[in-house]
C-alpha cells in the first residue's frame, strides 16, 4: 500500500483517500504539495 505525507499538516494517508478527490490534494487540509512517505526499514546494499 502506498502511503503519502502532506508537507503542511504532516499527516499520512493512503492512495485510496487520494483517489476519492478529483485533484491531488491532502484530504485533511487541502494542501497541494504531498510526497510519498518513506519506509521504516533501512536498506543495506553490499558494495562490490
Amino acid at each position: 500500500m502506498v502511503r503519502y505525507l502532506c508537507l503542511r499538516c504532516k499527516r499520512e494517508f493512503d492512495a485510496s483517500q487520494l483517489a476519492i478527490m478529483m485533484s491531488v490534494r491532502c484530504p485533511y487540509c487541502g494542501y497541494r504539495v504531498i510526497m510519498k512517505a518513506r519506509g521504516e526499514g533501512i536498506k543495506v546494499v553490499k558494495a562490490i
